[in-house]
């Protein structure tokens, strides 16, 4: 499945007054859902009780125990920083409770023509909305509303019931309107590729490689420059990572690969360096992560792997073939995307075994017996400082390369040095 959310504005609404009080009791019902689950009470008691005392139907209870499902403990409703607003008399206390109360969400359902509570008629471009009154001629409200047409054009036709739509509905502060965001949830076609396109990320750029996968020959390696996403603003931020997703998208599609990317923890990441820390920190791979799902509705497969010691194989290789160490490291993900078990033997043959990995754990034993002072490591050093020695001499005297040793035969790093493009793409 793959998700869209289109953005829009509310122009023009009938009865103003009948949102708020809806968007106060759809927010009590947060809050109070949020309580109950603290005290631990089960979720069927909890929508029980939420609809006995607060009125809205089972459709909105549900929504709004759903949005406070994954919250933490530490949670403050409104958001800290109008709580801290508050405090210093910056904002008056109806405001601190209209920022409180200002979200308003519902989930869509294909039986009930895409979304019963907040329904969108495309023809008068209007948003229904169930204010659950007990008056049956004051129970619908109806509100004006605007899309973009590049939008409408492009996904109008899954806005007409056949597809599930979830819509949110958020106050602007100071009473300045209304933003909407409608979110559709749709099934993929994906087409079997035959390459892979493997992305390594970095703070700045993003360095990739194409290979068959087939024969394991690579087609195309090259960069896609976007140092402005580090320290930009998070609104053009989206937008630079939108424009670079597009561009891997294309270049995909011309190459009819399917896209790898890492997966990359970098909130945990610690260095000596503060700069390097922050540096690293920064880089905005989760939301650049996301956004490239985006490309499952173009029909491009993504998928995310580990890329667990590509870059160290990366570093080695650079120094035969020619390239930096980030197209190499984007080419040793693709072979290990492709073919693991070679990229396994040019693992074991540079850096050795760990006495750990074959059993997905650290072994326990005394101390003397980890390290490159283990019998295996030590080994796997002396082969591959004898390989060096014999590189160095032959790069010396020949002028050459010595081929690394591959699936088969010799013709692995032949094929990381066949003659093929390498792109410098800029993201501004």
């Amino acid at each position: 499945m793959a998700a869209i959310t289109l953005s829009g504005v509310i122009i023009s609404l009938a009865d103003t007054q009948a949102l708020k009080d809806l968007m106060r009791r759809f927010n009590t019902a947060r809050r109070r859902a949020f309580s109950l689950k603290r005290q631990g009470v089960q979720t069927c008691t909890i929508e029980t009780i939420l609809q006995q005392e607060i009125g809205l139907n089972s459709r909105y209870i549900k929504d709004a125990h759903y949005s406070i499902k994954n919250l933490p403990y530490n949670t403050t409703f409104g958001g800290l920083k109008n709580q801290r607003l508050r405090e210093k008399g910056t904002i008056t206390k109806e405001e601190y409770k209209k920022r409180r109360n200002a979200l308003l969400l519902s989930h869509g359902d294909r039986t009930k023509q895409g979304n019963l509570n907040l329904r969108l008629y495309l023809g008068t471009m209007q948003l229904r909305i169930n204010t659950c009154r007990n008056d049956k001629d004051n129970k619908w409200i109806f509100a004006k509303i605007f899309i973009p047409q590049k939008y409408l054009d492009k996904y109008g036709r899954y806005l007409d019931g056949s597809q599930p739509y979830t819509v949110q509905i958020k106050r602007r502060n100071f009473d300045q309107g209304y933003d909407l965001r409608i979110s559709i949830k749709l099934p993929s076609v994906i087409r079997k590729a035959s390459r892979a396109m493997t992305l390594d990320i970095n703070a700045g750029h993003t360095d990739f490689a194409v290979m068959n996968k087939d024969d394991g020959r690579v087609m195309s390696i090259g960069r896609f420059n976007h140092y402005e996403t580090q320290h930009t603003k998070q609104g053009k931020r989206e937008h630079l990572l939108n424009k670079l997703v597009e561009k891997i998208g294309n270049l995909a599609r011309h190459y009819d690969a399917e896209v790898v990317v890492g997966q990359l923890n970098t909130g945990k990441f610690w260095s000596y360096s503060k700069k390097a820390t922050r540096k690293i920190r920064q880089m905005p791979q989760y939301k650049f992560r996301q956004l490239l799902k985006r490309l499952e509705l173009q029909g491009i497969k993504v998928n995310e792997r580990s890329e667990a010691y590509t870059s160290k194989l990366g570093d080695v290789i650079s120094q035969i073939v020619g390239y930096d160490i980030h197209k190499c490291a984007a080419m040793m993900f693709a072979l290990k995307v492709i073919n693991y078990d070679l990229f396994k033997q040019l693992k074991t043959f540079f850096f050795g075994v760990p006495l750990y990995e074959a059993y997905g754990r650290r072994r326990r034993g005394r101390r003397r017996k980890s390290g490159l002072t283990a019998p295996i490591q030590y080994r796997m050093f002396l082969k591959s400082m004898k390989f060096w020695m014999a590189m160095k001499s032959s790069i010396i005297e020949d002028g050459g390369y010595l081929p690394i040793p591959g699936r088969e035969g010799l013709s692995l790093l032949d094929k990381l040095k066949a003659p093929f493009p390498c792109l410098t793409i800029n993201i501004w």
